[in-house]
């Protein structure tokens, strides 16, 4: 991965996960996928939180004075892509949010997408270092006012005006850092894209917590373009071609570690053994090998993006 949480946990402090497949309800605060107990070291969650748990539980803020910026650096270093938030009367400056109390704040919609697309302009705008700084000072229990001012050092700019830039100057869409990390498959050339639980690229259960195992790697088109697959696998395997822009605008995020979909938004897919040539827009693509079992796998990938023929 290009950037990581340079704050590593304590020796002999380990991070206690409870993965819960059920209800959460009684666990953390209604409508969460998933919480961390400060202080503990505790995280209660699944799949889909489990990155965005574990940067808490590393973090571990001494108190929980800002938790806006907090939830910021854990959407952040989770991985997962940050689209634009809101539009028209829901569209919230950060400072809005900076100073919101624990009882104030609505977990899960609006806060989180504005936390986490504002620490996504000040990486771009002002590099890692700024990110990692604000870190710093997150764990040390500082209020909303020494964050101001720590987001002025780290960044050289006026708090003010650095919000009023990120209000009319900030992208559409940032990618994650997981997606920046995933190898390659558009080369051309044959892949080894097996699946073995001991190998650290395959990944499990399936979305939804579903059995199974997968492993995910990315196609970059610069326009519109047949794409020409060949698969080797036995019949148990699938591999998936996610448009992560179609399902951006059908309103989900591709986590590209964690691909589940809307399933309103139809992707091409081979079985083990098949070949095909798909006609895929421009962007971004999630390439997903999976089974829905836990049987060791051997699987080859052939990825050959074809101009159009010429006249």
């Amino acid at each position: 991965m290009e950037e990581s949480l340079s704050i590593s946990v304590p020796h002999g402090e380990r991070i206690r996960f409870y993965w819960i497949t059920g209800d959460l309800d009684s666990w953390c605060s209604s409508r969460a996928i998933g919480c961390y107990y400060p202080g503990t070291r505790v995280i209660v969650g699944g799949g889909d939180s489990v990155t965005h748990e574990i940067v808490h539980a590393v973090l571990n803020a001494q108190a929980q004075t800002n938790l806006f910026l907090e939830e910021a650096l854990a959407e952040h270093f989770s991985g997962v892509g940050s689209p634009r938030p809101g539009g028209g009367d829901e569209l919230l400056a950060p400072s809005d949010l900076l100073w919101i109390s624990s009882n104030d704040y609505r977990f899960g919609d609006l806060d989180y997408a504005v936390a986490q697309h504002f620490m996504a302009f000040i990486l771009e705008q002002h590099g890692p270092g700024s990110i990692r700084g604000v870190s710093e000072v997150v764990i040390d229990g500082a209020g909303p006012a020494e964050l101001e001012r720590a987001l002025e050092r780290f960044t050289e700019q006026d708090y003010d005006d650095l919000e009023a830039a990120y209000m009319t100057d900030s992208r559409t869409y940032y990618p994650g850092l997981r997606e920046r990390a995933l190898e390659r498959a558009d080369t051309g050339q044959w892949l080894d894209v097996s699946l073995r639980c001991d190998e650290e690229t395959t990944m499990g259960p399936l979305w939804e917590a579903q059995p199974g195992m997968y492993r995910t790697m990315r196609i970059n088109l610069g326009k519109t373009q047949p794409v020409y697959v060949e698969f080797l696998a036995d019949e148990g395997v699938e591999l998936q071609l996610i448009d992560t822009r179609a399902e951006r605008l059908a309103g989900k995020i591709v986590d590209f570690h964690h691909p589940s979909t809307t399933g309103e938004v139809e992707h091409p897919s081979l079985r083990g053994g098949e070949s095909g040539t798909f006609q895929l827009r421009g962007g971004s693509h999630v390439l997903v090998v999976s089974r829905n079992d836990y049987q060791y796998s051997d699987a080859f990938v052939r990825v050959v993006p074809h101009e159009f023929p010429r006249e």
